[in-house]
């Protein structure tokens, strides 16, 4: 499979989860999983934790948090790389604000409300069950969601592909 053929995929089976399962942040997740075994499925797992704006709390967007995992299992070093050389989380760093400026420049921001108000004219209280249920009874959530798990999915697979032909 080609680079740009795994970038493909990942953004398509991201978008197909994010519209099977309204859950932003694991649909990245499974979408980078497709082509990227180092997601495991206990990373898999813990994401709904993250969904709605980090625990339906409407703070940074689940999928956008979700992107940077995918970005960290490839750059950051593990633990006891690090407290040898601390000098090796540079690498990490440089990685994590590549793709958080990557994101912003596409989304204009990393907060869930605010991507909200981006797609659908409001942002939402996802801790408030009123507001919850409305934007989840909004026509085209699924659809416009996917559109957000598509870029924060492409965006990190194109950086954990960057160095293949």
């Amino acid at each position: 499979m080609t680079k740009q053929e795994k970038i493909d995929k990942a953004v398509e089976e991201a978008k197909k989860a994010q519209i099977r399962d309204d859950v932003c942040a694991r649909s990245v997740l499974i979408g980078l999983q497709s082509v990227y075994p180092e997601i495991t499925d206990e990373m898999v797992k813990a994401t709904l934790s993250l969904a709605g704006g980090t625990g339906s709390a409407s703070g940074s967007c689940g999928a956008y948090c979700c992107g940077l995992l995918g970005v960290g299992t490839k750059y950051n070093p593990y633990l006891k790389d690090e407290l040898e050389n601390p000098d090796v989380q540079d690498i990490g760093c440089a990685k994590f604000i590549e793709y958080r400026d990557r994101f912003m420049k596409e989304m204009g921001t990393v907060l869930c409300p605010e991507i909200q108000k981006k797609m659908f004219g409001r942002g939402y209280i996802l801790y408030d069950p009123k507001d919850q249920q409305e934007f989840l009874n909004l026509e085209g959530h699924g659809e416009k969601c996917a559109e957000v798990v598509g870029i924060a999915t492409r965006i990190a697979a194109e950086m954990i592909f960057e160095d293949e032909e």
